[in-house]
């Protein structure tokens, strides 16, 4: 059975230059960073804001990302952070990615490497020196929930005894922040170069376009959240726009996809009705299955000057 892979990306911390926002050639740090995750395949992805959340999430609002919200980000550390994304992420995933924002200039390729890996804890190294991102399998995912002593993720692996699966790659992104790239043309040009994929927006239409990966995404949230409102917040759209699209969907289709529960001692509540998870599901299936034909395509089609692999 194909795994569940799901990423957080840490971008709370406060700094003087606030790298997430930072642009390097025609898009910020935080956008690379989802662009990277993407091309490796990986769909569900949590962002977790704090210093400038609202400008960050408003920049990154429409590549369909779930954000959370470290609260006490000027006081915490980056497991902080990663805790947030994981509890969310915990249930739906076999696998979650872990990356700081700063870091952003790895390649897809190195993600796919270290997925072939096996193991609690892999990480990737370039020149005998570990870097970013890595995976933790979610048996491990969910220690780190609980772990509260010092010394952030260094000190939960070392508490709990668990070692690195180190997987050597000829990416030394893996160990370059901002400031290694900043006005460094051949590096920047190296990584956007790895960067070249096909991009493919799957959409269901009947007399107009009725459901994509944005409402996949929300309803998705919708059923794990149990709210129209939470899920609306969680991909910063209105709360008004999020019901307008929930209603166009079940127009177009003709079916009832969210039932709402009204008042009760905890509120009123929603819910994805048995039709709506079944749409759910078919297209995030098909969505799936879409993905890997263009890969497949795009490499036996475009020119192998003109491949991410090729220039890696």
């Amino acid at each position: 059975m194909k795994q569940r892979i799901g990423a957080v990306i840490a971008a709370a911390g406060q700094n003087t230059e606030f790298e997430p926002l930072q642009t390097l050639g025609t898009i910020t740090l935080a956008e690379r960073t989802i662009a990277t995750l993407r091309h490796a395949g990986i769909v569900q992805i949590a962002v977790v804001t704090g210093y400038k959340a609202d400008e960050l999430e408003h920049q990154l609002a429409r590549y369909d990302v779930m954000f959370f919200r470290n609260l006490n980000y000027a006081r915490s550390e980056m497991i902080d952070s990663y805790r947030i994304g994981i509890s969310y992420l915990l249930s739906k995933c076999d696998r979650i990615l872990l990356s700081p924002c700063d870091i952003p200039f790895f390649t897809a390729k190195t993600i796919r490497t270290l997925l072939d890996e096996e193991g609690d804890y892999i990480r990737p190294a370039y020149g005998g020196k570990p870097g970013h991102p890595i995976i933790l399998s979610s048996r491990l995912a969910s220690r780190i929930i609980d772990y509260r002593s010092e010394g952030g993720l260094a000190g939960a692996f070392a508490e709990y005894g668990i070692q690195p699966v180190t997987v050597d790659v000829d990416d030394s992104g893996i160990l370059l922040e901002y400031a290694d790239v900043y006005k460094n043309t051949e590096l920047l040009q190296q990584h956007s170069r790895s960067m070249i994929r096909p991009l493919l927006n799957v959409s269901f239409a009947k007399e107009k376009v009725f459901f994509d990966s944005r409402i996949a995404l929300l309803l998705s949230l919708v059923g794990d959240l149990g709210s129209v409102s939470k899920a609306c917040k969680t991909m910063q759209i209105s709360y008004t726009k999020g019901w307008n699209l929930i209603r166009d969907i079940e127009l177009q289709t003709q079916c009832e996809l969210i039932k709402r529960n009204v008042g009760g001692l905890s509120g009123s509540s929603s819910e994805l009705t048995e039709r709506g998870k079944q749409l759910l599901e078919s297209f995030r299936q098909f969505e799936s299955i879409m993905q890997e034909h263009a890969e497949e395509e795009f490499r036996r089609i475009i020119p192998d000057w003109c491949q991410s692999d090729s220039k890696e």
